[in-house]
Parts: C-alpha cells; sequence; structure tokens
C-alpha cells in the first residue's frame, strides 16, 4: 500500500511537471513573432506589406523598401482618412471617380479565431424585432431555445411562452425543419444597425432564416447543394447589405448568402480551414482580401468584387519547434500536457507530444544519472527498476518525480 501511494504521488508530480516545466521554458526562451500585415493593392496591383516587428517595416512583395506615407498612398482604401487629412487622397482609382462616402459603404472586416469556434455555445438566445419602428434595437424580455420545438422563456419569471412557442414551432414545421437545431447563428446583441434574424441549422443539415417581423414569425429555407454541410456560420453586418453572413463548409470552402434572393456565392479561394487557421476577410470598393494565419505561415488571396480570384501571396515563418529553443525544447521534453489551447476556449488537458524522438537521448542519459543515485544511496538494483521505467518513459519529468519522492521518503 505504501508503495502504491507512492507512486500515485509520483504520477501526479509527473503531471504537474508536464505543465509547468515546458511553459516556465516558452516563457523564458520563446521569441514571440506577430504575423505580417498583407493587403493587395488597387494601385500598383501588388502585394504591400507591414512588418511591425521588423527593422524595415513597410514593402511590397518583391521587397522593395517603401516609406510609412508611400505605403499608405499604395492602400488609399484602407487609409482613406489619412490621405484625406494629407490632402493626397486620388480622384479617381483605376478609371473610376472615388467619393469617399460611397467607399466607406463598401469597406468591411471579418476575423475568426479557432478558439472562438470551439467555445461554450449559449443555449438561450434573444430574438429581436426586426421592424420595430424604433431607432435602436431594444432587447427583449424572453428569449429562445429550438429543442424538440422553439420555445420562448419569459426572462422574469422562466415560464414558458406557449401561445409564441407555439406559433413559432408550427411555423417551421411547415416549412420542412426537422427539430432540434443543430446550431443557431445570429448576432445576439444590440450593437448593430438592424436585426436579421438567425440562420439555424437543423438536424437533417437544412438552413433555415428566421426572423420576427412586426410579431410574427418569418421562416424562409435557403437551398443548399446537396451533401453541402457547415463548419461553422458567422452572421456579418456590414454597412453595403450585400449579403447575411460568411459560411464556411467541411471542405474548408468560402460562401456569402445574399438577401432577398437567397442566393449562396462561393469566394475563389481554398483551404479556408477556421478550425485550425485565423481568417481575417477585409473588403473595400475593389476587391476582398482573404488572410489565413497559421503557426508556420500567412496567406492573403485578393478577389474582385465577383468574388474571382485576383492574386496571392504567401509567406512561411518558422514555428517555435523550428527555431534553435525549440528544438532545445523537444531535447528536454518528450510531451507538454497544457490546460488551454490556442484552438480552443476550453479548460482541459490538451496533450502534444514532441515531434522529435531527440528526448529518448536525454531520457537515457538521465537513467544512467538515476543509476549512479541508486548506488550512491545503496539501494538494490531490483527494487529501482520501475523508476528507471518511468524515466524512459516519461524522461526529466519522471526523473524530478521519482527523485522529489524516494523510496526513502515513503519509508
Amino acid at each position: 500500500m505504501v508503495k502504491f501511494s507512492r507512486y500515485i504521488l509520483i504520477f501526479v508530480a509527473i503531471i504537474g511537471l508536464s505543465i509547468l516545466l515546458p511553459q516556465f521554458y516558452r516563457v523564458a526562451f520563446e521569441k514571440s513573432t506577430r504575423a505580417p500585415f498583407i493587403q493587395y493593392s488597387c494601385i500598383d496591383h501588388d502585394f504591400m506589406i507591414f512588418r511591425s516587428d521588423a527593422d524595415v517595416k513597410w514593402t511590397n512583395s518583391k521587397g522593395t523598401k517603401l516609406t510609412r506615407e508611400v505605403y499608405e498612398k499604395k492602400l488609399p482604401l484602407m487609409y482613406t482618412r489619412q490621405l484625406v487629412m494629407n490632402e493626397t487622397m486620388p480622384d479617381s482609382i483605376n478609371g473610376q471617380k472615388i467619393n469617399v462616402q460611397h467607399t466607406s459603404t463598401f469597406r468591411s472586416t471579418f476575423r475568426i479565431k479557432p478558439d472562438e469556434l470551439h467555445a461554450p455555445k449559449p443555449m438561450l438566445y434573444p430574438l429581436f424585432e426586426s421592424q420595430s419602428g424604433r431607432a435602436n434595437l431594444e432587447m427583449p424580455g424572453n428569449f429562445f431555445r429550438i429543442t424538440w420545438r422553439m420555445e420562448f422563456i419569459d426572462a422574469k419569471t422562466n415560464n414558458i411562452l406557449e401561445e409564441k412557442s407555439r406559433m413559432f414551432s408550427a411555423v417551421l414545421y411547415k416549412r420542412g425543419f426537422k427539430f432540434p437545431a443543430k446550431s443557431i447563428n445570429g448576432i445576439p446583441t444590440t450593437r448593430k444597425s438592424c436585426d436579421e434574424g438567425y440562420l439555424v441549422i437543423d438536424s437533417a443539415d437544412q438552413l433555415f432564416h428566421i426572423k420576427m417581423t412586426k410579431g410574427v414569425p418569418f421562416v424562409r429555407k435557403v437551398d443548399l447543394p446537396e451533401g453541402m454541410k457547415f463548419k461553422t456560420i458567422q452572421c456579418v453586418d456590414f454597412s453595403d447589405k450585400l449579403y447575411y453572413a460568411y459560411l464556411f463548409t467541411e471542405n474548408n470552402e468560402l460562401y456569402v448568402l445574399t438577401p432577398y434572393d437567397y442566393m449562396l456565392e462561393k469566394f475563389d479561394v481554398d483551404d479556408i480551414n477556421p478550425d485550425e487557421y485565423e481568417i481575417r476577410i477585409y473588403g473595400d470598393y475593389f476587391n476582398f482580401n482573404v488572410i489565413t494565419i497559421s503557426n508556420d505561415f500567412v496567406r492573403t488571396q485578393a478577389l474582385n468584387r465577383d468574388h474571382n480570384k485576383v492574386d496571392e501571396y504567401m509567406e512561411t515563418r518558422p514555428t517555435f519547434e523550428q527555431q534553435p529553443e525549440g528544438k532545445i525544447a523537444q531535447f528536454l521534453f518528450p510531451a507538454q500536457l497544457k490546460m488551454k489551447d490556442d484552438n480552443s476556449s476550453y479548460v482541459n488537458f490538451f496533450l502534444k507530444i514532441s515531434k522529435s524522438y531527440s528526448w529518448l537521448f536525454t531520457s537515457l542519459l538521465l537513467i544512467v544519472v538515476q543509476y549512479f543515485i541508486i548506488r550512491q544511496r545503496k539501494k538494490k538494483f531490483r527494487t529501482e527498476i520501475i523508476d528507471l521505467l518511468i524515466i524512459g518513459i516519461t524522461g526529466i519529468f519522471g526523473f524530478i518525480a521519482v527523485n522529489i519522492f524516494p523510496n526513502k521518503f515513503i519509508d
């Protein structure tokens, strides 16, 4: 029983060390780098690059050094306010006369990170009145969920609003909705210009648009290509009102859903995976810049307003594992156990095993060191075999653990 208790303590120590030691090492030695900001220039029809942590901050794709002022002139639809203040804003671009107020209508910014997808989802959602006649949206006094039916719950009393629940559920049923909902996607806040309700995926992977108009339900089924499924749907509220949402498919494709005709329009981009990459989309009067940011690369795909690809540019960058400090870490640590992961908002145990087997050399070296420690302590070698096996499997974590809780500690 005493031996068993010791091995429990060793196991707990290994878990704790595998969390703390790699984390302390990275805090001490990791050199953080920022991804370059890459935008397509409607002036030069080339990519302009800004590196905040480099000596040469502003360049183009060919590496030509630029001043900040020249860089901003190459991106007039990004730095419009600065150029207007400097009185250097061009009157026309690509043969089209530029109206500053008009161009701002087409400016849009969107960003999503993997940890936003892998995060707890709310159980209840507010359904706003889309035609209230008021200038500002007001938070309703009830919230809904879609389980075996669409159910509205009073926020003060926690009572179910039966009449409203039956009314919305009946309309959904008539439109072919298959309960329950797999995902409910919208902008559940009053900080938006108007309310367009929610885009909801039912249990049969059908897409529906649901909102409330003058107190009654509005439900529209969206026709989808056969077999299309979505990783995530991100509703947007842009000034131009050209579409409801960005839709990311399980095939790593990107679509937008247009209002009025409810057509899915595909962006001519590839490898758009919000599960693994940070995705940024910048729209302006002429182009869309679809940026994917990973630990080891940054890629910008430039599209025209018809969503056809114009050009693309990619830069690779070394990951921590590829840097000298990271290679030493792989030599020292067989694995790292983390409580949080870059691609998840959940607190859990995330195990990351070393991609290199160089840690085996460290384990063998520590086994030799432990052998001499056993000799020095005048212990019987056969009683210490399990400790040596622990060191061989867990490396430096096991070496520290078995020496924190040696046999003599228990004795």
